[in-house]
């Protein structure tokens, strides 16, 4: 996956961005898991899958819209350290609501499994907490790290 983001991105340290987030989703899962008292399971290794590429896919898209604006401020004549700011500011604007609708509407398309009875939800439930855990902090993660990440590497320089 690193050097297939390498490639996207044209640059080495962008997909370590990318690949940084992932630990964070996997530790909300495991707190949720551990919270409600799930086991780790097939299923919940299955939602755990299903919880990483929702939050490669935001990432990505997030410092994709970033590399994007930069270049264009950069045309536009402005200073570096000033055109990754407004860069940050307003990728961060474009994709709020993307992110947000994503998180959201997959948590509330499973709540409903949290709350049946059944063989079926009782199968489910383990999947169910992973991606409810591992999004929750995966939307925090793509609106805040991502951007926070990028500007720390982008100010050292590409």
């Amino acid at each position: 996956m690193y050097f297939i983001l390498a490639a996207q991105f044209e640059n080495f340290l962008q997909p370590l961005i990318v690949i940084f987030t992932l630990p964070l989703g996997v530790g909300g899962a495991f707190l949720l898991l551990w919270l409600s008292g799930t086991s780790l399971n097939v299923m919940s290794a299955i939602g755990l899958v299903v919880m990483l590429g929702i939050m490669v896919n935001d990432a990505i898209l997030k410092i994709d819209t970033i590399n994007r604006l930069s270049k264009q401020y950069l045309f536009e004549n402005k200073e570096p350290a000033a055109a990754l700011e407004m860069a940050l500011y307003k990728a961060g604007e474009i994709r709020l609501k993307p992110i947000v609708m994503t998180s959201i509407t997959t948590i509330l398309a499973l709540l409903p499994v949290l709350f049946s009875t059944g063989l079926g939800a009782d199968l489910q439930r383990p999947l169910v907490v992973s991606v409810i855990g591992g999004l929750t902090i995966g939307t925090f993660t793509a609106l805040y790290f991502v951007p926070l990440a990028y500007w720390f590497l982008g100010s050292k320089g590409k």
